[in-house]
């Protein structure tokens, strides 16, 4: 399961680059609460976006897209993964790629919904309630996820999968020698050793 997620991963990340260049401790059932301007956030499965300078309102999976964002574009996107055709909803402010939302799929009607599915965030004005956020020391995402699975994608970049949250790093990042990937669902890196400057520089959560 964990690497099926992978696979579509690594098929969705490539896009979403290219539109940011263009331009702790598990999930918890309780509401978070809003950060102030001096502030980051707190964001997990059930996010929640400060109201200065990021005045959202609760992102939460499961919830609806929202139609607009006062004083934010949110634009569809349209991508191919697996031989079909995929959307997301990129959330931007001044043309920088912040965040993007991706919707559940309702396979009896085969179709996509309006509920959050999937939420990706590359900007560093979110943390989870860990303290992680885009930036995040990579040692310390290792220590509080003792058990996550580290994967070498397709794209060439390294996923700590900690079940519902996903960390990106990039493989420069990495001290030692990289596995050589065979397969679409990466390669599964055993033992992993990360340079001490190593960072998160993506946040996936479903």
């Amino acid at each position: 399961m964990r690497i099926m997620k992978i696979t579509k991963l690594i098929l969705a990340l490539g896009l979403a680059f290219c539109l940011a260049s263009c331009g702790n401790q598990p999930k918890t059932d309780e509401s978070v609460t809003n950060g102030n301007a001096s502030e980051t956030p707190v964001v997990t499965n059930e996010v929640q976006v400060a109201e200065t300078p990021f005045d959202w309102g609760a992102l939460k999976i499961g919830s609806e897209i929202p139609e607009k964002i006062d004083g934010f574009t949110i634009e569809p996107v349209t991508y191919m993964a697996e031989g079909e055709e995929q959307i997301k909803y990129a959330i931007k402010k001044g043309g920088e790629l912040l965040a993007e939302l991706e919707p559940d799929y309702d396979f009896e009607k085969n179709a996509f919904t309006n509920a959050i599915s999937v939420i990706n965030i590359y900007s560093d004005q979110y943390q989870s309630e860990g303290n992680f956020h885009v930036g995040s020391n990579v040692s310390d995402v290792l220590a509080a996820y003792p058990d996550l699975l580290t994967i070498l994608t397709v794209n060439g970049d390294i996923c700590l999968d900690a079940d519902d949250t996903q960390f990106m790093v990039a493989a420069d990042d990495f001290d030692g020698k990289l596995p050589e990937v065979t397969s679409d669902e990466g390669a599964i890196i055993k033992n992993p050793s990360f340079k001490p400057e190593a960072k998160v520089k993506m946040i996936r959560m479903y």
